[in-house]
């Protein structure tokens, strides 16, 4: 269903309970299955000696325990997508509170993913309009 460009993960159209402006996404992980955190507008900026430097998009747990974490190891790799179906990032890790859950995940932004595969794979289509065989057509 597409992706959410960068200018789309600056523009929250919901807020949280503190009337902080905040996006409501999902992922389907391999750990935790469906669930659902807010995103804020703002990415993350981070930098590890010697790892180099990346910009994240952070997303935050839903509420409380009892809507438990976002995500926990085994979910890297998860699409986080937003209302409309489109990816906001893949998530890559997350930072423990207090040694205990994950409060915060990072994902890698989608349009980035999306830049890097297009590079790539210049014919990759991700509309899901059409398919084509090329062993059908050459018959």
């Amino acid at each position: 269903m597409g992706y959410v460009d960068a200018a789309g993960l600056s523009n929250p159209y919901f807020l949280d309970e503190n009337n902080n402006p905040c996006f409501t996404v999902s992922k389907e992980g391999q750990t935790t299955d469906l669930t659902f955190g807010r995103q804020s507008e703002l990415e993350a900026y981070t930098c590890r000696d010697l790892e180099g430097e990346s910009w994240e998009v952070t997303v935050l747990n839903w509420g409380g325990r009892e809507h438990g974490n976002f995500a926990a190891k085994g979910d890297s790799g998860a699409a986080i997508f937003n209302a409309e179906g489109k990816l906001v990032a893949l998530l890559h890790s997350g930072m423990p509170h207090c040694g205990m859950s994950n409060h915060v995940t990072f994902g890698t932004p989608g349009h980035y993913v999306m830049e890097l595969i297009s590079q790539q794979y210049p014919d990759a289509d991700f509309s899901r309009l059409k398919y084509e065989d090329d062993d059908a057509t050459a018959a």
